[in-house]
């Protein structure tokens, strides 16, 4: 079990290094990557928004927090109201799809600006072993 940890057998092996450049990335490639990373976002934010209301009104925070604006501000006081659980999960959902644009789009905008800088200046060289 001590020689898979052991770094001697592993310096025995000649290493290699191989030097690439990234010259383009395929817009299409970069779009679908940036959709399913704003899939994952999208579903974070609607997941805590819900946590997030849930936690505020089983505690009695929405009530109390009206009491104070309704004391500071002169109105109804009805917070938890006007913070039901369908606006909430309304305006988490409108969030999570204007994110989901935005950033899927932007993933292509961005791809295709990395294309053209790169044509401009060679591409980034990377440096790749095999340790």
């Amino acid at each position: 079990m001590a020689s898979m940890f052991n770094k001697s057998a592993a310096s025995s092996e000649p290493r290699k290094q191989i030097k690439l450049k990234l010259r383009a990335i395929d817009i299409w490639s970069a779009t679908k990557a940036g959709f399913f990373v704003s899939l994952a976002a999208a579903i974070g934010i609607f997941v805590g928004a819900l946590l997030l209301w849930v936690v505020l009104t089983f505690s009695g925070l929405l009530n109390s927090l009206g009491g104070i604006l309704s004391s500071l501000l002169g109105g109804d006081g009805n917070l938890a109201g006007s913070l039901s659980l369908p606006s909430v999960m309304a305006t988490a959902l409108t969030i999570s799809l204007l994110n989901m644009v935005l950033t899927t789009s932007l993933a292509a905008v961005y791809a295709a600006l990395f294309n053209v800088i790169a044509k401009l200046s060679g591409g980034i060289s990377l440096t790749f072993t095999n340790n």
